[in-house]
C-alpha cells in the first residue's frame, strides 16, 4: 500500500485543495521555486482524486485506482511534461505486443535526445485521451510539469483545452518559472503559491529520509530539499558524481592560482555541463556574498576559503564571469563539446581572480 500524501510543509494547502474535491477549478497552477515538492503534491493529489475509498482526506493506497497511479498505469491519468524528464514515460509508448516504442515527436529535432520541450504533438495526444470517458468512472486528471516547458505551438493547443474544458476534466499544473507561462493559459488557470518549507522542517524531512550530511547539502540546494532527494533521480544528467564535485570546489578554491594543467587533468570527457555550470554560479554568489557581505548560502562550510579568496578579488570582474555563465547555463542543453564548455567556464574563474592589470598610459 502506497499512500500519496503531503510533507509536512504543505498541509495548510493540502486543506484548501481537499476542500475544493466537491466544486474542483478545471485548472489549478502551483508556482514556486524548484525542490520544494510542487510535483509530488500534485501527483498527491491527483491520487486523491482518482482514489476509489479515500480515508481522512488522503488517498487510500490501496484501491484499484491508487495503486494503478502509484504504477504510472492509471488509465484515467495522463502526464504532459518533457521527455527528457521522463523518458520512461513520455518518451516511449508500447506496442501492440507489450514492448516499448520510442515516440519520435518526443525527441528533439536539432539534437535527436529526448526533448525538454513539451510539444504538440503531446498535447493533441491528452485532446485524444480527453476525448474518451472515464475508465473507471471518475475524473481524469493531467498533470502538467512544468507549465513552462510548453513550445508555443503547445501552448496555444492546450489554450483550447481550457477554454473549453471536457466534463470532469482536471489540469493539475506545476511551474518553478510563472514569468514563462503563456498569460492566457495563466488566466484560465487558479494560482497557487507553494509554500517554503522553513530550514527546520527541511532537514527534519531530510533526516527523515535518511539523507546524509542533510545540514550541508540543503544549503548547497538553497535551501530546496526536494532538490536533493528528488530531482536528481528524475534526470540524472542534473547532478555530479561525488568525487566529481569535490573536485570541482577543490579546483575552485584555487582561486587565481588555477592553471590550465590543472583544469584539463581533472574535467572528464563526459562531464553533465548543466549541474557542474551550476556549481560554479553557486560558488561565484557566495564568494560576491562573502566579499559584500561577510556570508555565504551555498557552501558554508568553505566559509574560510571564501574568506581569503574574497580579499584579493574586483568584484565587477567575478559578476562579468557570472554573467557570461548564466548564458552558457542557457544553451547547456544544446549539443555542446561538454569537456570544453567545463574548461572555457574554469579558466574564465581564474582570470576574474586576478587583479585587473593597470593600463600603461604613454
Amino acid at each position: 500500500m502506497e499512500r500519496l500524501i503531503p510533507l509536512p510543509w504543505q498541509h495548510e494547502l493540502w486543506s484548501q485543495l481537499v476542500g475544493w474535491r466537491e466544486r474542483l477549478p478545471h485548472a489549478l497552477l502551483l508556482h514556486g521555486g524548484r525542490g520544494i515538492g510542487k510535483r509530488q503534491l500534485m501527483k498527491a493529489f491527483a491520487q486523491l482524486l482518482l482514489c476509489e475509498a479515500p480515508v481522512d482526506a488522503v488517498s487510500c493506497g490501496s484501491c484499484a485506482g491508487c495503486q494503478l497511479l502509484v504504477a504510472d498505469n492509471h488509465p484515467d491519468l495522463r502526464w504532459l511534461t518533457p521527455a527528457a524528464s521522463m523518458p520512461d514515460r513520455d518518451d516511449a509508448e508500447v506496442n501492440d505486443d507489450g514492448a516499448q516504442a520510442e515516440r519520435p515527436e518526443a525527441r528533439s529535432s536539432r539534437t535527436g535526445k529526448p526533448s525538454r520541450e513539451i510539444v504538440i504533438d503531446q498535447v493533441r495526444k491528452t485532446s485524444d485521451f480527453l476525448s474518451l470517458s472515464s475508465h473507471r468512472g471518475g475524473r481524469r486528471v493531467v498533470l502538467l510539469v512544468p507549465a513552462e516547458a510548453l513550445n508555443p505551438p503547445a501552448a496555444n493547443a492546450l489554450l483550447k483545452m481550457l477554454e473549453e474544458p471536457p466534463p470532469g476534466a482536471v489540469f493539475l499544473a506545476v511551474s518553478d518559472q510563472l514569468d514563462a507561462v503563456l498569460p492566457t493559459i495563466l488566466s484560465r488557470c487558479v494560482l497557487l503559491r507553494a509554500p517554503i518549507p522553513s530550514p527546520a522542517q527541511a532537514l527534519q524531512w531530510l533526516r527523515s529520509v535518511g539523507v546524509d550530511r542533510a545540514e550541508e547539502k540543503l544549503a548547497e540546494a538553497g535551501g530546496a530539499p526536494l532538490g536533493i532527494t528528488e530531482e536528481p533521480a528524475l534526470d540524472q544528467r542534473q547532478t555530479l558524481e561525488t568525487a566529481l564535485h569535490e573536485a570541482l570546489i577543490k579546483l575552485l578554491s584555487r582561486g587565481a592560482a588555477l592553471t590550465g594543467a590543472q583544469i584539463v587533468s581533472t574535467i572528464p570527457k563526459d562531464i553533465a555541463v548543466a549541474p557542474a555550470i551550476r556549481l560554479l554560479q553557486r560558488w561565484g554568489w557566495d564568494l560576491l556574498a562573502e566579499r559584500l557581505a561577510g556570508r555565504v548560502r551555498y557552501y558554508p562550510q568553505y566559509q574560510r576559503q571564501f574568506a581569503t579568496l574574497s580579499r584579493a578579488i574586483e568584484p565587477s570582474r567575478v559578476v562579468d564571469w557570472a554573467a557570461a555563465l548564466a548564458q552558457t547555463q542557457a544553451v547547456s542543453d544544446h549539443p555542446l563539446n561538454a569537456r570544453l564548455v567545463v574548461e572555457s567556464a574554469l579558466l574564465g574563474y581564474a582570470e576574474a581572480m586576478r587583479p585587473r592589470q593597470p593600463v600603461e598610459v604613454r
